[in-house]
């Protein structure tokens, strides 16, 4: 699609709301994802090749966050006393999206 954006759009609404002395906040997040491509079949080239691989690695980026947060902790590699490593600063969009995943 030639008017397509080949970009992603985050938008991050932060509600505080203060009652009887107490403040209470949170944040929604609402994520417009760009869908990957295939380079190949699509021919893209110049910018929107740019575009289109730094859109694939960052939708990599996501998917190996997710698969880091749902291995149980003993395939981390080193049993119950090691911590186990989330790639969230692999990507900007990984590092948007930190606090909801």
């Amino acid at each position: 699609n030639a008017r397509s954006s080949r970009s992603h759009l985050v938008a991050i609404v932060t509600v505080t709301q203060k009652r009887e002395g107490v403040t209470t906040a949170g944040k929604l997040y609402i994520c417009d994802l760009a869908g990957s491509e295939m380079v190949r079949k699509t021919e893209a080239e110049g910018q929107r090749l740019q575009e289109a691989k730094a859109i694939n690695r960052s939708l990599s980026a996501l998917g190996n966050v997710i698969k880091a947060l749902t291995l149980p902790q003993s395939q981390s590699g080193g049993g119950a006393s090691a911590s186990s490593h989330v790639p969230y600063r692999d990507s900007k969009l990984t590092r948007l999206l930190q606090d909801s995943l």
